[in-house]
Parts: structure tokens; sequence; C-alpha cells
């Protein structure tokens, strides 16, 4: 013990028997614990070296001990986001002049129904102008305007007055962790119809009921509490009418914003030389986009052109940027513009071009694809579509995907018939299809490694937390006083891509840590989904980085091209 001290220091706490033990170990010519030596002899000096060289990537490069740089490349996690204090104000004020109890079971109707409905299919389509042709005719032999009438409301599709038995808390599958398909029996993603579903709980109830009575004695009977997920309601066209208009305004604005303000924060993070003038909103809706890009570029936007098809959508719209009904009050974000149908013109482009959750309201694949085409030639820079996180929203952004980079879209457009005329936004032969790139999330441009339902493991979605809606406060949600928002986006640019550059993959799923290394689950610049594992030893330079600071959907600093750092071949 005569060349080396050990110090012990015991603590011990109140209400628990337990000890904490720090020890400090010192020996001649080395020192295993102190940070604050300046001895530069013995075998470490080497090491000391080779650790400064590193790139400590969101610590700074003076040894990596620095605070965490929260700023750093590639890092676009928000925390829960609040909408601006204007917009909260108009929207509580328009909010208060619907009924309360009315407007919270509108909401909550409205918002699982967006969530849950199934992707359109030829049925519904088929439906859609059946109910539309018969509507014509009667218009068309003078029938009787109470018979009109009745057939007009039919075709509304008020899915506010349906009778719903799913549970009013729909948060409750985003609570925990994240888990992946494979783990969890969801219908819609094995194949099952809710027909096969009635066919299975039937026969079920039928035979629990025979062995019940097949048997004198009482049976003892044991109650499982069973979890059953929200079925796949069928697709309906939404009308926004006033009533609609109010409950998405209660229900989806906090969530639509903050999946919008966090893919426009991504841009400007990676751009930020990029200073649009003008902005196009596709489906405006509620008007979210404009706060969300009002909030991210600022005063450098002087028009926002927004479009949507229901009136009273954009009334709402109008009034949430106006704090009121008529021109006598101003606008709190000059230059927005309202119109009900898209030009059909391209000769007028614009800087970024928007579709926030409206693609998927369009009830015909051959129809979202004449709207992408459309509104990949209006925009002189950016496209940016976002939709729900689930397998349909992931779907029709992979859909965009594919027709702007010409991969797997050599069947010809179906304009469909007279009866879609409302949907049809540009002739498809008009003009050929200007080339592009994957800005984000890819960091490639080839086949999508989850573009294949059979074979991927999960939808490609992110998530984003924001407050709570109206129709959220008085749920479980309430306790923890946030909403997560699960969504799939696209961000498609013009041009070409460097062939020069090494992207950085995206974390495609929540970092699991474990006791000395963290494992990533990553797209790569190649194409590939890999799962990497980082070493505190082996992989320093990264190390710290994933593991305190990147989240589920940012860039992670590893490219194809690094080398993995050695200890012993930097000692020899």
């Amino acid at each position: 013990m005569s060349r080396a001290s050990i110090c012990f220091r015991a603590i011990e706490q109140c209400r628990s028997c337990r000890f904490r033990f720090t020890h400090r170990l010192t020996l001649r010519g080395k020192v295993l614990c102190s940070n604050l030596s300046t001895n530069q002899e013995g075998p470490f000096h080497e090491e000391k070296e080779w650790s400064s060289t590193e790139e400590k990537h969101g610590y700074g490069s003076n040894g990596g001990f620095e605070k965490r740089n929260k700023e750093a490349a590639g890092l676009f996690y928000l925390n829960t986001l609040k909408l601006p204090e204007k917009l909260q104000q108009n929207l509580d004020s328009y909010l208060k002049k619907f009924p309360r109890k009315v407007l919270e079971n509108d909401g909550k109707k409205l918002a699982r129904h967006i969530r849950n409905r199934g992707r359109p299919t030829e049925q519904t389509w088929q439906k859609y102008k059946e109910s539309r042709r018969q509507r014509e005719e009667l218009a068309v032999n003078q029938a009787n305007p109470a018979d009109i009438l009745k057939l007009h409301n039919q075709q509304e599709d008020t899915i506010l007055d349906d009778v719903d038995s799913t549970s009013e808390d729909e948060d409750d599958e985003f609570d925990g962790e994240f888990v992946s398909q494979e783990t969890r029996s969801d219908p819609l993603e094995t194949g099952d119809s809710d027909s096969d579903i009635d066919d299975k709980e039937n026969n079920n109830h039928t035979n629990s009921e025979t062995m019940d009575t097949s048997d004198s004695k009482p049976a003892i009977i044991k109650k499982q509490k069973v979890i059953k997920r929200p079925r796949g309601s069928e697709y309906k066209l939404i009308r926004y009418n006033k009533r609609e208009a109010a409950a998405y305004a209660a229900s989806r604005l906090p969530a639509s914003y903050g999946a919008t303000l966090r893919v426009f924060h991504e841009l400007r993070r990676r751009e930020p030389n990029f200073k649009p003038e003008n902005l196009l909103d596709f489906g405006s809706g509620s008007g979210t986009a404009t706060w969300a890009a009002h909030e991210t570029w600022g005063d450098s936007l002087r028009e926002y052109q927004c479009v949507d098809v229901s009136q009273d959508m954009n009334s709402l719209a109008e009034y949430l940027i106006r704090g009121g009904e008529g021109l006598k009050h101003s606008l709190h974000i000059p230059g927005v513009y309202f119109k009900r149908f898209l030009p059909v013109s391209n000769l007028i482009t614009y800087d970024v071009v928007v579709a926030s959750y409206a693609l998927s309201e369009i009830p015909r694949a051959s129809l979202r694809k004449m709207a992408v085409k459309s509104l990949w030639g209006k925009t002189s820079d950016l496209l940016v579509i976002i939709e729900h996180g689930n397998t349909e929203g992931f779907e029709i952004t992979a859909e965009a995907r594919n027709l702007v980079l010409k991969k797997g879209d050599g069947e010809p457009v179906d304009d469909g018939s007279a009866e879609g005329n409302q949907y049809q936004y540009l002739d498809p032969t008009a003009e050929e299809m200007d080339n592009g790139f994957v800005f984000s999330p890819c960091p490639h441009d080839v086949k999508c490694a989850r573009s294949d339902a059979e074979t991927r493991d999960h939808p490609c979605n992110f998530e984003q937390r924001v407050q709570l809606a109206l129709c959220q406060r008085n749920t479980k949600l309430k306790k923890r006083g946030f909403h997560t928002e699960r969504f799939s986006y696209i961000v498609l640019k013009k041009g070409a891509r460097d062939l020069g550059e090494k992207p950085w993959p995206r974390v495609l799923e929540p970092v699991r840590y474990r006791k000395r290394h963290v494992i990533c689950r990553l797209c790569c610049s190649s194409g590939d989904l890999k799962q990497k594992t980082f070493t505190k030893r082996k992989d320093s330079d990264i190390y710290k980085c994933a593991r305190h600071l990147t989240k589920w959907g940012d860039l992670l600093p590893d490219p194809e091209d690094r080398v993995r750092m050695n200890r012993k071949a930097v000692k020899s």
C-alpha cells in the first residue's frame, strides 16, 4: 500500500439502507479518475492525442467535454410544440361560438375516423359515382325536392352522426415505447377484413355458449382483459362544412401545425441560406402550414396562396389569421390569399409547395398522381408532402416519391369519368416532369426498402409532441400534458443530387440504450436499412452524440465511407 492510496467515502441516505461508494485510485505515473491531471507521460499519452483529433459531434472539438450543443448538424428534434399565442387566442374565440360538449364529441369522432379509416377502394369510388348519378337524374327529371334533399344528405357522408363504439381516449396506441408492426396484431396489416374478424368473434362466442350449456356443473370462467385495437372503418369522403370544420379545429389543428413545423424546421436547419419568397399550400384547410411557414422563415415569405375546395375551411383559416369575421380585422400574417381551386397553368411557380394532410382526402390513386404532377410543376424548388403516420399515409408519400423519381410509374394515369371533374388538376399528357431528388427524409434516390408491404417491419414514420387539442383535454392525455403526432413526409427538390457528398443516415426508430453501447436503426445512403451498434470505446467520436442528443428522425454522423477508429492501431 506504499505506492497507492485508496480513499473511501460512505454516505448513508435517509429512509433507505443503501450506500453509495465513490473511490479514487491513484497510482504512480498514471491517474485513473482525475481529469485535472497534466501528466503527459506513460502509455496513455498517445490516446490523449488521438482523442483530441476526433470530431466530437454535438460537443465541440476540444476533447469533447464541453456543454452539449443541441444546434449541431443533423439534430432536428423539437420539444413539445405549442400554438403561437395569436393563433391560440383566435382559435379560442372561434370555438366559443359552438357548444362545448357537442364540439368535443364531434372532434373525437372526426379524429378517430381520420386515423382509423382505410384507404379508398374501387368500391368506394363506385358508391360515390352512383350517388352522384342518382342525384343528377333526379334534378333533370324535376323530382320532388324532398327526395333530392334526402339523397343529398346521404351523399354528404356525415361521419359525425355515426355511432362508434371505440374508446374516446384515442391516443392509447402511442403510449409506452416504440412497437414494431411485427409484434402487434393489426387486422389491416395481416390482410384480414372486418367481416373475417366478425366471423371469428361470432364463432368464439357460439363456442363459449355451447361449452356453458353442455356442462351441468357451474363452470369457473376466468375473465381476461383483452385490449382491442380500433378497427379500420370504411373510407368516406368527408365534406368539410361548418360543423366538420369546427370539429377539425377542436381536434386536429395542433397536430397538423406541429408536424408541419417540424418538417419546415429541418429545411431551415439544413438550408440556412434558403429564403423562400412565396408559398403554395394545397389543401390548406385551417391554414396551419401558413402559420408554420411564417414561424420558420418570417418576413422572408411575402405571398401565401392557400387552396382548399371547402369554403367553410377557408373561412376558418381566414378567421384564425384575422382574429374575427369581415375585412375590418387586419391580417396577422400579410400576403395571404385564399382560393377554392388550383390553377391549371404552371407559368407561375412557387419556391415552396406544401400538401399537408391533403392527398389522403383525394379518393383515387390516379387522381392523386395528377395532383402530385400538378404540384411538382408549380414549384421552382421544394415540394413538401405530409401525411398521417399509418400505412395509408406512408404509401401516399411513397407514391409521390416514385412518381417524381420516375420509378414504377409506367402505367397510364386514368383521368376517371365525368364524375371526377372536381378532382382533376392537370392534363397528365400536357408536359414532361422535371427531374428531382429526395431531399428528406431519404438519404438516397433508389427504391425504398420499406416499399414492399410484405417485408417491411412498419411504415416509415416519425413523431412530434404537440399540445393537447380541445377535445383531448378531458381524456387520459390530460395526465401527460401532450399528444404524440406520428406522421410520414417526403421533401422533393428539383435538380440533381450532388454525387460527391455522402449523406448521413437517418435514424428510423428510437435509439436503444445499453450500458456501454447504443443500437440505432438507420436508413443509409446505399438504400439499405442497417442496424448499427456504437460503443463507447471504438466509436467515441459519435457515441455521445447518439446517446445524449440524437432522437428519432435525426441524422447520425456516420456516412458510408467512415472508417471506424481503433485504439490499438493508433497506439502502435
